[in-house]
């Protein structure tokens, strides 16, 4: 009875401002528009929006042009633009030698570029590690005298859970590279079994980097990833023997001398990249703020190929300027929201959430302000979990995780309106998925604003150039739409922001 009547209290919280008023404003969502702009953001001439390139930039002015046109207020201190500076990390020339044997970057070696630093290796002896790894756990390197060598390791790790973070990976790169530089090592040399299909998975030559992202330079050292071919010049005939014992806590004993030196020439270029924001001031609660974002990004131009991003995630961009044209022909008829509302494009997204992280580190409005985030990043497909059939339906992330009010909010504006089967299935802790920490609303969670998250799930063409217009089920799209512009009105025009009273994150 009381979870009742708390749910009732909360639902009782919204404004005078009618169930008619809301139904009639949800209308002002047009399908064919939505369609229009999706078509323009995942088209040949935005080259797949990719941070930092040309297509990101023209995709950022394309949003902010349509929020001017609409008549939203610059959400920047005048300008629709919050700039945020990145680093172009770039390999002129790099290549390694065992005993004057030559091996070139990307051909029988890779790095990554944002971690290693330009210098030039010389050493006379390696020793092997094992898979490097030092842990509470699991200890390689207890007893292992690295000083002034290379040492050798394998990638990945043991098959136990704690151990994943150690994989196959530039995290786990960075860890060893760390452990090494306690060791005394001159570089680390991380054998990878699968080099032939993996030599592009630290894209290319080119990488970017926030610039107030820390390298950590005097705390890691030089790490590469290696073919086969370089670690048998290495190992000689005990190369499958180690690869057999690698699993071993305490590393066979495989020390050798020989003549090894890397060098390595990498330009450093200053960028930037943008989020664009859009703002509906408030009524008689306009100091409060409620956040409505997506990404804009996507992954660019990839071995001549363009990578549309149409679900991921020009669908929730569209959506999100949908949202915006709605609320503001809500104000201009006199039916504005009490609470201001900001629409917030992100960039950096694919690469590691670096928009968003930007805003929450660099808020244009204050973050205790701010009484949440709705989050919209992929809302157009139907994924491989689902049939045409069984098509209706939304994944609800997060909704619980930071306040009480918000799960009853959005599945009575389901119940009522857009009667979608709320599937929980990301939602919970322990999915290997781990789709709460993987877009734009995480960074707003981090800093206790309650968040809801949208989304369809994964879909065959996910991270594929496949991922075209013509794929998108827009009918669906606008009825998932909205159940958010309902949960927006409501959360904008209610009489008490939301309580914060939960601390899942």
């Amino acid at each position: 009875m009381k979870v009742i009547c708390g749910i009732m209290a909360c639902l009782l919280s919204i404004s005078s401002l009618s169930a008619q008023d809301k139904q009639t404003m949800a209308r002002l969502i047009n399908t064919d528009n939505l369609k229009k702009n999706l078509y323009i953001l995942a088209g040949a001439e935005m080259e797949g929006r990719e941070t930092g390139t040309r297509g990101q930039v023209k995709a950022a002015g394309f949003i902010a042009d349509y929020y001017k046109q609409i008549g939203l207020a610059p959400g920047n201190h005048g300008s629709y633009f919050q700039n945020y500076p990145l680093i172009k990390d770039s390999v002129e020339y790099s290549v390694i030698k065992v005993n004057g044997q030559e091996f070139k970057y990307h051909a029988d070696f890779t790095f990554p570029l944002t971690l290693n630093k330009q210098e030039k290796v010389i050493a006379s002896e390696v020793i092997w590690g094992g898979y490097g790894i030092t842990d509470s756990l699991f200890n390689n390197l207890a007893g292992i005298d690295a000083r002034g060598k290379i040492l050798l390791v394998l990638a990945g790790a043991p098959s136990t859970p704690q151990l994943t973070r150690w994989g196959n990976s530039s995290a786990g790169a960075k860890l060893r590279a760390v452990v090494a530089a306690k060791a005394g090592a001159k570089a680390v040399f991380i054998i990878d079994s699968t080099f032939s299909t993996a030599q592009n998975k630290f894209a290319g030559s080119i990488s970017i980097r926030p610039a107030e992202e820390s390298r950590t330079t005097k705390a890691v050292t030089n790490v590469y990833f290696i073919s086969p071919a370089i670690a048998k010049a290495i190992a000689g005939d005990q190369y499958e023997y180690l690869m057999r014992k690698a699993g071993q806590e305490a590393p066979v004993d495989f020390h050798k001398t020989l003549s090894i030196s890397v060098v390595q020439l990498m330009h450093h270029e200053s960028l930037q990249s943008s989020n664009v924001l859009g703002y509906l001031p408030g009524t008689d609660k306009k100091e409060e703020l409620l956040i409505v974002s997506a990404h804009y990004d996507h992954l660019g131009i990839r071995e001549g190929k363009i990578y549309f991003g149409a679900d991921d995630n020009a669908s929730g961009t569209a959506s999100v300027l949908e949202l915006a044209g709605a609320f503001a022909k809500a104000k201009a008829r006199g039916k504005g929201p009490r609470r201001s509302i900001l629409f917030l494009n992100v960039s950096g997204e694919e690469e590691g959430l670096w928009g968003s992280d930007y805003y929450t580190s660099h808020p244009v409005y204050p973050l205790g302000n701010t009484v949440a985030d709705l989050n919209t990043d992929m809302i157009g497909r139907v994924d491989t979990l689902h049939t045409p059939i069984d098509s209706n339906y939304i994944y609800i992330i997060g909704d619980n995780k930071l306040s009480s009010a918000l799960r009853p909010i959005n599945e009575n504006n389901n119940n009522v309106f857009a009667k979608l089967k709320l599937d929980y299935k990301y939602n919970d802790p322990s999915d290997p998925e781990k789709i709460y920490y993987r877009s734009d609303h995480y960074n707003f969670a981090k800093n206790n604003i309650p968040i809801v998250f949208f989304f369809d799930g994964i879909n065959e063409d996910y991270h594929k150039f496949t991922d075209t217009p013509d794929k998108i089920n827009y009918g669906l799209m606008t009825k998932r739409l909205g159940l958010v512009f309902d949960d927006a009105w409501d959360i904008a025009n209610r009489e008490e922001r939301l309580p914060v009273d939960r601390h899942e994150k």
